[in-house]
Formats: C-alpha cells, sequence, structure tokens
C-alpha cells in the first residue's frame, strides 16, 4: 500500500476542474493514468490507464474504473461497433465499495452463482449463457485477500451488481490519498474549497 503511494505522490500531475469533477493526470516512466473524482463526495469515479511501448507508441484508454464508449473500430471505410446486446461489465465505486454492473443479463438472480477464486470474483451461470472474472486491481496492489464474505450481489433491470466492501485500510488510505490530490493546484480553477470540506 505505501510503495503505491510512493508511486502516485511521486508522479507528475496535473490537475483541472469541470463542473464537479476533478479530473487529475498522472505521467509515469512507461504509462499515464487518469481520474475524475466528484469533488462533492470524493468519491471516484474513473481510473483509466494508457501504456507506451518501448518504441514510443500509446494504447488505447484502459478503464480500470468507470464506463467505457463502446467501442468503435476503424478499418478503411467501414466502421464497426460493438453490439449493445453483449454484456459489459464496468466498476462503479462508491465509498464504501469496490462495485461493478454488468448489463445486459436479463435472466433472474437465481441463475446467478458468484464466488471467489484464485483473488478474482467469478461469476457464472446456471444455463451457462455467461461466465465472466473481476480484478479487484485496487486489492492486488495492496496484497489483500478478497473473501467471499464480503461479497454481495443484487439483479434488477437487465442488470446485476457486485459488490465487495473496502476493508478499513483500504477506506483510509484512499481518504489520505484524495487530500494529497486536493493539494494539486487545478489549472483552471483556483477555488479549493470543497477539498478542505472533506
Amino acid at each position: 500500500m505505501e510503495a503505491w503511494k510512493a508511486k502516485l505522490l511521486a508522479a507528475r500531475k496535473t490537475a483541472i476542474v469541470q463542473g464537479s469533477i476533478r479530473k487529475v493526470h498522472y505521467e509515469f516512466e512507461e504509462e499515464e493514468l487518469a481520474e475524475d473524482y466528484d469533488m462533492k463526495t470524493g468519491e471516484l469515479l474513473v481510473r483509466k490507464w494508457k501504456k507506451t511501448s518501448t518504441l514510443g507508441k500509446k494504447s488505447d484508454w484502459r478503464y480500470e474504473v468507470g464506463c467505457p464508449p463502446l467501442n468503435t473500430k476503424s478499418d478503411g471505410s467501414e466502421m464497426m461497433w460493438e453490439s449493445n446486446s453483449t454484456p459489459r461489465a464496468y466498476r462503479q465505486d462508491s465509498k464504501t465499495h469496490f462495485a461493478w454492473r454488468v448489463q445486459p443479463l436479463p435472466w433472474p438472480m437465481s441463475n446467478y452463482k458468484i464466488s471467489v477464486d484464485n483473488n478474482e470474483i467469478v461469476i457464472k451461470t446456471e444455463n451457462k449463457k455467461y461466465y465472466k472474472k473481476l480484478i479487484v486491481e485496487d486489492m492486488d496492489r495492496y496484497n489483500f485477500p478478497l473473501l467471499t464474505k464480503h461479497v454481495n450481489c443484487a439483479h434488477a433491470n437487465s442488470t446485476l451488481m457486485i459488490s465487495y466492501e473496502k476493508p478499513p485500510p483500504v477506506l483510509h488510505f484512499e481518504q489520505s490519498i484524495y487530500s494529497e490530490l486536493c493539494k494539486v493546484k487545478p489549472i483552471q480553477d483556483n477555488d479549493m474549497d470543497s477539498c478542505n470540506q472533506q
């Protein structure tokens, strides 16, 4: 946990404020990290990574937290879009839980089997039509094991919602990091009052 904190604090950081969203951009040696925070709640809305290859080519953004846009791929004059009917899993955390939404999944709650295996949350269906492993990258970074008793799930409106309760050290760590990020002066907005209220 301390190594991750040191990496974040040592990175070159820039921040901007757009409405009630604080956007922070980190530059590391071989990758970039962008995070969006709700300034009213301090909640992390988006975390995405972009790596640079040894030849200097940058990858597309890889979303760790937040809902990525539908993939569009261009091949000459033709455009291909990812189907809206293909289930998509994305993380949408709260202050107290790591959380995912998987949609569309139309089957009733009784069809889903949720377990923890190899430090991953595994989703299976009785009808064998969906299988997914969810990685909690934060827990991997901190070397914390996943425990089945902290996994909760619900289903509504063709959406499977999975949540994992954040351990107290993670809650404390996230608060301390957000406090540090509030010290990064935004490029266009000098108003830091909302950070001082956290």
